[in-house]
């Protein structure tokens, strides 16, 4: 048997706020990232600079050029 880490959920529906004693997970470090590409692609879209974007969006430049590449594929698809 696999021991469970119970640090991350928890069983109890009245705990956590979910009905039914159904387990909730959130993931953050997800959500922060699409906050950040969200943002990215907001800034770019309202005509900013790829300088100016990680400025406003508090990334690296780097990271708003591995954002737009990304997108850029996805739509070439």
């Amino acid at each position: 048997m696999v021991p469970i880490d119970t640090e991350h959920f928890e069983t109890s529906g009245i705990e956590n706020g979910s009905p039914l004693g159904m387990i909730q997970t959130h993931d953050s470090s997800a959500d922060a990232t699409r906050h950040k590409s969200e943002n990215v692609l907001r800034l770019k879209a309202e005509g900013k600079s790829m300088d100016c974007i990680a400025r406003e969006a508090g990334v690296s430049r780097s990271t708003v050029t591995r954002i737009m590449r990304y997108v850029e594929r996805a739509s070439a698809v």
